[in-house]
């Protein structure tokens, strides 16, 4: 099995690795300390057959613990150290580690008794007198045997365990290279959890390509627009959320062209943030991703999305992609995890999406998510992107919420932008003259923020229990014309 690190030692040893803003490791100087390591792993049962646990925000140490883990012959099973008590203690149990790894500086905040937790500041020295950097693909290990264990991010329900394997990394790592025309010069800043299946392609990506990577802990935006602003990195990997929240840190000022990209996913961006921040000069990249295809599955490069700020683009190289009628997306390909295809290598993801006259894809919503309001089918997605647009609209998430008489309805979670204060009954009629009847909100609650699980999505399933709670199905709506049940049908029939 290969060892892209070690592989990148041999091939540049004085090259930059690893920037943790207090030191710059070469990497022959970070693959010696991955060797340690490993060596010292093994005296606590990190081996062939064992799996260990990592949860840490990207730092020095944790990126050293990625590497040295595999090279034991165990399993990586990177946790988000975000993760609240009852959510961290399911993802334990299913994983059941033999091993949990962190960092001083992290521990502190795990919702993880100490006892459990082994800092890898001052693991246990070697039982031999020279720590020898373990072979990378160690005795009795099998070549079936995954790289890592990762969990899905759970936007349908709850979250499942996917085997990442390093075929699939090696595959991603080069489509994805292609696709946005990476190279070993690229600076990227590590933004995303290791538990994310974008931050572990990542930290795996960047020994692939022999390029610098830079740690500087928890994701922080004031980090983010300093690294940009003092011409630090090239290319950083961000959640929509992340994307708002550097516009405001930085307001308005002109992006420097060491940036390179910003590559954006994990959720739907909506039209408008990806236009303000191309006309203020961001190179945007937008990409559709699922944990079960190793990162990645369609891309579109900063040039693609200046002229279509709603595309995913193409499927990348050696990825196939078909809709199902009902608009489903299904890939195949060797980024895909065995565990998850049918009999013909097909895997089913639970996205909406449609091809446009250039085969370029555009997310059109979840499965999972869409609303059957009156026997009529409401992507969320489509009344997400007419009420982004609306004045005084920062960011808001569309669910549906039960209903007596129509089964479901439509309702909005709204975050104001900044000094704004729209009302719900005109934010709704403001829509109804862009929106089919039955996709016209309901109910609407102003928020201060959309609520995120600990990958950076939009949470739905809290979204969904606020409104409602909320909703009150007697309270007179605004819906125009429908002064009545029979008229109301007829206004969303249109």
């Amino acid at each position: 099995m290969s060892d892209p690190l070690r592989e990148a030692a041999r091939r540049q040893p004085d090259a930059p690795a690893l920037d943790d803003g207090g030191r710059v490791w070469t990497y022959a100087e970070l693959d010696a300390a991955v060797g340690r390591m490993a060596g010292r792993l093994g005296s606590l049962g990190a081996a062939p057959g064992a799996t260990v646990a990592l949860v840490a925000h990207p730092s020095a140490l944790s990126v050293q613990a990625f590497h040295a883990i595999p090279r034991t012959g165990a399993v990586l099973a990177p946790l988000n150290p975000r993760l609240g008590p009852a959510a961290m203690e399911r993802a334990v149990d299913e994983v059941a580690p033999d091993v949990i790894l962190s960092t001083e500086e992290d521990i502190p905040a795990l919702e993880l008794d100490p006892a459990w937790v082994t800092p890898v500041d001052d693991l246990p020295k070697a039982t031999a007198p020279n720590e020898a950097a373990p072979d990378p693909a160690p005795t009795g290990v099998s070549p079936e045997r995954p790289f890592a264990t990762l969990f899905t991010s759970g936007t349908s329900g709850d979250a499942k365990t996917v085997p990442i394997h390093k075929k699939a990394l090696n595959a991603h790592g080069r489509a994805a290279s292609v696709r946005l025309d990476l190279a070993k010069e690229d600076r990227w800043y590590a933004s995303l959890s290791m538990a994310h299946i974008g931050g572990m392609a990542l930290v795996y990506r960047s020994a692939q390509l022999g390029c610098k990577l830079i740690v500087r802990g928890a994701f922080s935006t004031k980090v983010l627009a300093e690294l940009i602003d003092r011409g630090d990195l090239t290319h950083a990997s961000l959640v929509p959320t992340m994307l708002r929240q550097l516009l405001g840190e930085r307001g308005g000022l002109p992006v420097p062209p060491t940036l390179k990209c910003l590559l954006v996913g994990g959720a739907a961006a909506g039209k408008s943030l990806i236009e303000t921040a191309v006309r203020q000069g961001y190179p945007i990249a937008l990409t559709y991703g699922a944990t079960e295809a190793c990162s990645q599955v369609a891309t579109a490069p900063p040039e693609l999305v200046r002229r279509k700020p709603d595309t995913v683009g193409a499927p990348l190289d050696g990825i196939e992609l078909r809709l199902r009628e009902s608009g489903e997306i299904c890939i195949r390909g060797a980024t895909v995890a065995p565990t998850v295809v049918d009999d013909g290598g097909w895997f089913a993801t639970g996205d909406l999406a449609e091809f446009d006259d250039d085969g370029h894809l555009r997310l059109t919503g979840r499965l999972g998510d869409r609303i059957i309001s009156g026997g009529v089918n409401v992507d969320p997605l489509s009344v997400e992107t007419v009420m982004g647009e609306l004045s005084g609209v920062a960011a808001v998430a569309v669910v549906g919420v039960p209903d007596d008489q129509w089964g479901e309805v439509v309702a909005a979670l709204v975050v104001p932008g900044p000094d704004a204060r729209p009302d719900p009954a005109a934010l709704i009629s403001a829509a109804r003259a862009r929106l089919a009847g039955a996709e016209i909100p309901r109910w609407i609650e102003i928020a201060d923020a959309l609520p995120l699980n600990t990958n950076g999505k939009v949470d739905r399933g809290q979204i969904r229990e606020r409104l409602t709670r909320g909703y009150l199905p007697a309270a007179p709506q605004p819906w125009g014309k429908a002064d009545s049940v029979r008229e109301e049908k007829e206004v969303r029939e249109e």
